[in-house]
């Protein structure tokens, strides 16, 4: 019979993190009658407002819905921005969410889409502020799905922090992950995740027919999945030439 030797207050040098309880809300109307939030770690932000300190923030920017697409910019200094500099849509695809609605494919959209710099972030900050706010003004503006996109892999933790406080608020949610295994680790309730690099998220930039794929794609995996952590590859895939 093999036997257990161990020793009192014997603690592993290798760092094994635990991924967080389960935080679900089911999705209980169609798409096409729900009104859609976006948010992003990636650091976008409207070109009047205050650049985020890449250092590392936890604050948030405000990004009405109906904003130009060419009055949006980055500043995050945790992966390649140049994707986002050719198309903002590669990392909040506000463009391709206005075309959902028009076409009558989602419900409608909340009035104020949120980016925050999700790189170096405060875990505590998010998750007990941060998020929480975020959560709390989606809910009051009547948003039944949140999708989010995040940069970097610190960006996908921040992510998941502030989707994980929108679900426990009641609504549901999916992570549009570039590094979904971080994803995963970090508790995020829904996952999907197209093959593209860092920074291009929600599609190759300048490519409309990928990023209204990717977005169709992702809710109707909110639809169709019924417990947390579910992951969906998707079958979109974009390499960075550089």
């Amino acid at each position: 019979m093999t036997t257990l030797t161990t020793a009192p207050g014997l603690r592993s040098e290798i760092y094994v993190p635990i991924t967080p309880s389960p935080v679900w809300t089911p999705l209980t109307r169609p798409v096409d009658e729900c009104t859609i939030a976006f948010i992003t770690s990636g650091g976008i932000h409207r070109k009047d407002q205050t650049p985020f300190n890449t250092a590392g923030d936890f604050t948030f920017r405000e990004i009405p819905s109906d904003t130009p697409s060419d009055r949006l910019m980055v500043t995050h200094g945790g992966f390649d921005n140049s994707d986002i500099n050719k198309d903002v849509n590669a990392m909040l695809p506000i463009d391709r969410l206005r075309e959902l609605r028009d076409e009558g494919y989602i419900g409608g959209l909340v009035d104020t889409f949120f980016g925050f710099m999700g790189g170096g972030g405060n875990v505590d900050k998010f998750r007990d502020e941060t998020g929480p706010e975020i959560a709390r003004r989606l809910k009051a503006e009547g948003a039944d799905i949140v999708l989010a996109t995040g940069g970097c892999g610190t960006c996908h933790r921040s992510a998941t922090i502030v989707l994980r406080a929108c679900e426990a608020m009641g609504m549901s949610t999916c992570l549009i992950a570039a590094l979904p295994p971080i994803a995963r680790q970090q508790g995020a309730p829904r996952i999907t995740s197209p093959h593209v690099p860092i920074g291009s998220n929600a599609g190759e930039p300048n490519n409309p027919r990928m990023q209204t794929g990717i977005l169709k794609d992702t809710l109707t995996a909110v639809e169709e999945f019924d417990h947390f952590g579910m992951l969906r590859m998707l079958p979109y895939e974009y390499r960075h030439n550089v």
